[in-house]
């Protein structure tokens, strides 16, 4: 095998020492509610996906699930979700170099898991984010390597690589077109290959779907228990209000600049902001090229008999067609992070091509061709090389972390509730956050989570925080988490306290008498 068994333990080991030895660093924005999620996932209480800015929940719950091991043993160490995410990342990677190295040990094999490598390297601190929008990218690559895998004639890997789909599909529900589509090709690839051959697939198609449905339980469970729920809430988003939010020409204007990503000096990691992208035609031009020679190399290697390459040649074709459709759906503005998980699959392209390009030239021209040996070695050694950008992302993240200007006030403030809490013998607050402030509130309400605090939230929290934390009546008091301007209007009621003054952040509370649930 490509890599043991032990290494791959090893690697989990390894983040899971660095999570524990890393000091507590306080989460905000984001990254907050991901850590809320984690620990609700531990308790068994989460059922939905990760939130979205429209209201409704990502398909499911699935990579919280996967983080909540390691945090729970951490000690419920935020430093765990970053230790949680490089594992993830690194795996991805060591599932996309085996995958091509099951099929292809030549030029494949070196220059794909490379160019994911260097995706990595261009993107700082990537490898270890645990942001939904960046730990599902490397395993959609894998996702697409292991479907050309299975449908060259490979069914025993059918429910591996439906698992990693249904990873990628309930974190982002950006790449389900992409995860649904190449899933409906490869079953219906792997059916025509077995009826061609008399040979008979049910027992595995049986054990793939058997695993779907566990893997979906959640979100079906959340579905049947909250009249359609967030089910409901994407098919009402969707399909039913569904329309065309771009047009075709600003779809491929932000792919081409998804597509380019690595290769443009203005690259760098998104995290959620607006982006103008540049109008040079040939960024346009060079993308199109790209994916348009995919096919190409296609129906050549299939004329050659190469199955898998010209499978992987396609199933990459279908990947970037499937993110221009999502594109247009996009509603609102397109964000830097809708376009960056194409960025991975623009130098994949560009692998897939070389690799094509050098292996016709040294079977024509030369009659050389890469051996086995020194592309596996090549392969163990770029995975080595991820490894290493993985580990200096992990150091970044928790270096970044632990200098935040606004870590002391998020535990100061954290302090300030907790003390009131205790002197005032408050047993189940209900907390109003401000939206100026929900960034810092969100940093707060994790540390009252994982001290075991009781409290609930106003009905228009619950979309951001779930329904886990939903009032039932017997809040016995009502705290404040606000901005300058919402201090100001509470500090005018009667019995009003200030717990807590810190700009930006401000904390006022009352007693239940004049507590009310919005």
């Amino acid at each position: 095998m490509l890599f043991a068994p032990h290494g791959r333990q090893a690697l989990l080991f390894g983040a899971f020492v660095a999570s524990r030895d890393t000091p507590p660093i306080t989460t905000v924005s984001d990254i907050a509610v991901i850590e809320l999620y984690t620990d609700l996932a531990t308790k068994g209480r989460l059922l939905v996906g990760p939130y979205s800015r429209f209201g409704w929940h990502h398909p499911g719950p699935m990579y919280f699930y996967l983080q909540a091991p390691m945090y729970a043993l951490s000690g419920h160490k935020a430093a765990a979700l970053y230790a949680g995410a490089l594992t993830i990342n690194l795996g991805a990677l060591i599932l996309l170099t085996l995958a091509i190295a099951r099929e292809n040990r030549g030029w494949l094999l070196v220059l794909v898991p490379a160019a994911a490598v260097v995706f990595a390297w261009r993107s700082p601190r990537f490898l270890a984010s645990p942001w939904t929008a960046h730990v599902a990218v490397l395993p959609l690559a894998s996702f697409v390597a292991l479907c050309a895998a299975t449908a060259s004639r490979r069914p025993t890997l059918l429910p591996l690589t439906l698992a990693v789909g249904s990873f990628v599909a309930q974190t982002h529900l950006e790449f389900a077109p992409v995860v649904g589509t190449l899933s409906a090709a490869t079953i219906a690839a792997l059916l025509a290959a077995h009826t061609e051959h008399n040979q008979s697939i049910k027992p595995t198609l049986a054990a793939a779907a058997s695993l779907c449905v566990l893997l979906w339980l959640f979100p079906i469970g959340e579905a049947l228990s909250h009249a359609g729920g967030n089910v409901a809430a994407l098919w009402h988003f969707f399909v039913a209000e569904g329309r065309q939010a771009h047009t075709f020409r600003e779809a491929v204007t932000a792919w081409s600049y998804g597509l380019s990503g690595v290769f443009r000096t203005d690259f760098t990691l998104p995290w959620g902001g607006h982006f103008v992208p540049g109008s040079s035609w040939w960024v346009v031009a060079c993308s199109l090229i790209g994916v348009l020679l995919l096919p190409v190399i296609a129906l050549t290697d299939l004329k050659a008999g190469r199955r898998f390459e010209a499978c992987l040649a396609i199933a990459a074709f279908v990947a970037c067609g499937s993110g221009l459709w999502t594109l247009t759906r996009v509603r609102d503005d397109i964000l830097d992070h809708e376009i960056f998980w194409l960025s991975a699959f623009g130098p994949i392209n560009a692998a897939i091509i070389g690799a094509a390009v050098l292996r016709a030239l040294g079977a024509r021209r030369t009659g050389w061709k890469w051996g086995s040996r020194p592309a596996v070695a090549g392969a163990i050694l770029t995975v080595f090389l991820g490894a290493a950008i993985g580990l200096r992302d992990l150091q970044n993240f928790a270096t970044y972390e632990l200098t935040r200007l606004d870590r002391r006030r998020i535990v100061a403030a954290y302090s300030s509730i907790h003390d009131y809490l205790r002197d005032r013998g408050i047993r189940k607050p209900l907390i109003e956050i401000d939206e100026a402030v929900w960034s810092q509130a969100a940093g707060v309400l994790v540390k009252l989570q994982r001290d075991r605090t009781a409290f609930a939230l106003p009905a228009d929290a619950l979309p951001l925080f779930t329904d886990s934390f939903a009032a039932n009546g017997v809040e016995d008091a009502q705290i404040s988490i606000a901005s300058r301007v919402r201090h100001r209007q509470l500090m005018t009621r009667p019995d009003n306290t200030v717990v807590f003054e810190s700009d930006p952040v401000y904390i006022d509370a009352i007693r239940a008498a004049r507590a009310q649930v919005r």
